[in-house]
C-alpha cells in the first residue's frame, strides 16, 4: 500500500513537472512570438514612415554637367530616366561640346558656378577640378566594393573614390568593314608594314581606308599609341619628373611622322579636315569608309541603333599608329559621376549617386548592351562580338589606358590640335613635339608639381 501510494505520488509529481514545464515552454513560445510580430511590426512601420517620408519630400531638380558625346550613351539615358521614375526628381541638363567643353567646364569651375552632378574622366586630367574641395568622397560606400579590379583605379584620385564609373568597360582599337575585306581579299595586318599595304590596296578603289573625324580634334587619339610608350615604369615617373620630355622618346616622332604620312598619303580621303564625329556612323555603315578608330561598343551605342543588324559586318583589330610595330589596343576609359559637395542639394545629389550605384539599377541601365562589366554585380551586358573574336590578340598587344590618366599635364585635344597642324602642313614634326611638351609642361606649373 505504502509502495503503490508512493508511486501514485511520483506520478502526480511527473505530471505536475511536465505540466509546468509545458506551459513554461508554451508561455516562452508565445512571448518569442508576441516579440517576432513586434519586431515586424517595428520594421513594417519604420519602413512605411520611409516610404511617407520619401513622398513627402519636395521634388528636386538636380543640374547635370556632361560632354554631349557622354550624355547621348543610351545607358546613362536609361539610368537617368530611371532615377527620374523611381524618385520623381527632375535632370536639368547642362550639355557642352566636344572639342570646346573642356574649357567650358573649367571656367564654369573657376568661377563656381558649378552643377550638382558633374561627369569627367579621371586620373590627372581630374586634377583642374580639385576633387578634394569640390566632390563628395563615397570612399565608404558599399558600392565601391562592387568595382572590379581593372576599372578601381581609374575611380580614385589620391586613394580616394570620388565618382562612380558607372560606364562601358570597352576595348579601343581599329574597327573594320569584314565585307570590305573579304571583297578585296585583303587579310588582316598584324604590323604597320601591313596595315599600311592594306591601306594602299583600299585606296585604289572607290572606298577610303580610313574615317578620322578630324574636325573634332579629339578623335584623332594619339594615346593609343602615347599608351605603350609609358607602359615602362621609369619613362613615365621621368616624363612626371621633367626629366625627360616627348621629343626624347623615338617613338613618339615615330607616330608623328605616321600622322603625316596618312594625310599626305590620301588614307584619310581627299576632304579628311571636314569629317566630324556625328558624321562616323553614316560614313561606316554605308560602306564609304572601310575602317575607323574607335573602341568596340560604339558599334553598339552609335552604329547599331541607325543601321540594325549591322554589328556582325565589322570586327576589331589592333591600332596601328606608327608605333609600337604590332599595334595596341586600349583597355577600358571609364568617366566618372561625380555630387559637388558643395551644392545646396548635396543631399540629394548623393543619394542620386547612390541610387544608380545600386546592382538592380547597374542592370537596367546595361541590360543587353555588348560591353564588358565594370561591376561585379553587372550581369545584364553582353560581351562585344569583336572582343569575343579578338580576345587573343587584345590579351597580347593590349595595353590598359595609361597616357591621360597618368601623364601629369597630358591634354587629349588642345596637344592634339598640332597635330592638325603638322597634318595640313603649318607645321614640322619637331615643332609639334616642341608644343607638345611646353603645354605639357605649363599644364604641370599650373597644378604645382614638383620638378617642373
Amino acid at each position: 500500500m505504502k509502495k503503490s501510494l508512493l508511486w501514485v505520488l511520483i506520478g502526480l509529481l511527473t505530471i505536475s513537472m511536465v505540466a509546468t514545464f509545458s506551459l513554461a515552454g508554451c508561455k516562452e513560445k508565445a512571448e518569442a512570438a508576441e516579440e517576432e510580430e513586434a519586431a515586424e511590426e517595428e520594421v513594417a512601420a519604420e519602413e512605411e514612415a520611409a516610404a511617407e517620408e520619401e513622398a513627402a519630400k519636395e521634388p528636386v531638380t538636380l543640374t547635370l554637367m556632361a560632354n554631349q558625346d557622354w550624355a547621348a550613351k543610351p545607358y546613362m539615358e536609361k539610368a537617368w530616366e530611371n532615377y527620374e521614375k523611381a524618385t520623381g526628381n527632375t535632370l536639368e541638363f547642362v550639355v557642352v561640346p566636344i572639342d570646346s567643353g573642356e574649357q567650358f567646364m573649367m571656367t564654369k569651375f573657376t568661377t563656381g558656378d558649378i552643377p550638382d552632378i558633374f561627369m569627367h574622366f579621371g586620373g590627372y586630367g581630374l586634377t583642374p577640378y580639385d576633387p578634394e574641395k569640390n566632390f563628395v568622397d563615397f570612399s565608404d560606400e558599399e558600392w565601391v566594393d562592387d568595382i572590379l579590379s581593372y576599372v578601381k583605379d581609374q575611380a580614385t584620385f589620391n586613394g580616394k573614390v570620388y565618382g562612380l564609373p558607372l560606364w562601358e568597360a570597352s576595348i579601343s582599337g581599329m574597327i573594320y568593314n569584314k565585307e570590305i575585306f573579304t571583297d578585296l581579299d585583303i587579310a588582316v595586318p598584324t604590323t604597320q608594314t601591313e596595315f599600311e599595304a592594306v591601306c594602299e590596296t583600299i585606296k585604289n578603289t572607290d572606298i577610303t581606308p580610313i574615317y578620322l573625324a578630324f574636325k573634332d580634334v579629339w578623335p584623332l587619339l594619339y594615346q593609343f599609341a602615347v599608351d605603350t610608350m609609358v607602359v615602362d615604369k621609369d619613362t613615365l615617373d621621368n616624363l612626371n619628373s621633367n626629366q625627360i620630355k616627348y621629343a626624347d622618346i623615338p617613338e613618339f616622332t615615330d607616330m608623328l611622322k605616321w600622322y603625316k604620312r596618312m594625310a599626305d598619303n590620301g588614307y584619310l580621303g581627299d576632304k579628311f579636315t571636314t569629317n566630324a564625329w556625328d558624321g562616323a556612323p553614316q560614313a561606316m555603315g554605308e560602306g564609304e569608309y572601310a575602317m575607323m578608330y574607335v573602341w568596340d561598343a560604339w558599334i553598339s551605342s552609335d552604329l547599331e541603333p541607325k543601321y540594325p543588324g549591322i554589328s556582325d559586318k565589322f570586327g576589331l583589330f589592333p591600332a596601328f599608329l606608327g608605333a609600337p610595330e604590332q599595334g595596341t589596343y586600349e583597355g577600358p576609359n571609364v568617366c566618372l559621376t561625380f555630387a559637388n559637395k558643395n551644392s545646396e542639394n548635396v543631399n540629394a545629389a548623393i543619394e542620386f549617386v547612390n541610387f544608380l550605384a545600386k546592382p538592380e539599377n547597374i542592370n537596367i541601365a546595361f541590360e543587353g548592351y555588348a560591353t564588358a562589366p565594370v561591376f561585379k554585380s553587372e550581369t545584364s551586358n553582353i560581351p562585344t562580338n569583336q572582343f569575343v573574336e579578338s580576345e587573343e590578340s587584345i590579351n597580347k598587344v593590349g595595353n590598359a589606358s595609361i597616357a591621360w590618366p597618368r601623364i601629369i599635364g597630358f591634354d587629349q585635344v588642345e596637344a592634339a590640335k598640332y597635330i592638325q597642324d603638322l597634318m595640313i602642313g603649318n607645321k614640322t614634326v619637331e615643332q609639334c613635339i616642341e608644343a607638345m611638351d611646353q603645354d605639357r609642361i605649363e599644364n604641370a606649373r599650373a597644378q604645382q608639381i614638383p620638378g617642373f
